[in-house]
């Protein structure tokens, strides 16, 4: 993949990007009975893609193989997870290798501190096909 196959972080088109990889993971991997839901907002994000508060907004909500995901904030999601547009781009931008995960778990890295980030929710409940998730639209965040 090229530069120029890459889409903006958290635009529409990462957005529908987004949609195609969960319905992927969610036919392959979803269980009947496990429901989980996130929102995730960004501050101070590009002017082509932020509301009137400057704020960028994605959402899905999964049960079992079904899965529904839009654009902007919902109040109703198990997890709430707010950041800085900016400070969140290199975080998404990276693939979770094995051997990243493991550094980190020994050796947690420093992030800088985000005057805008807040999360709320319980993560543990998230499906681990999620990982995949991340790993699949890092590779297409421009």
């Amino acid at each position: 993949m090229t530069d120029d196959d890459k889409v903006p972080f958290a635009s529409p088109a990462w957005v529908e990007i987004a949609r195609g990889v969960l319905e992927d993971l969610a036919s392959e991997h979803g269980k009947e009975g496990e429901a989980f839901s996130i929102c995730e907002s960004f501050a101070q994000a590009p002017a082509e893609y932020a509301d009137e508060d400057g704020f960028v907004a994605w959402h899905f909500y999964l049960d079992g193989k079904s899965v529904r995901v839009g654009e902007g904030r919902v109040d109703d999601a198990d997890v709430q997870i707010q950041a800085t547009y900016e400070l969140v781009l290199p975080v998404a931008r990276l693939v979770y290798t094995p051997e990243l995960l493991a550094g980190w778990a020994k050796n947690p890295p420093e992030r800088p501190k985000d005057p805008n980030g807040s999360q709320s929710g319980d993560m543990s409940k998230a499906p681990p096909y999620l990982l995949e998730l991340h790993n699949r639209m890092a590779k297409v965040t421009a």
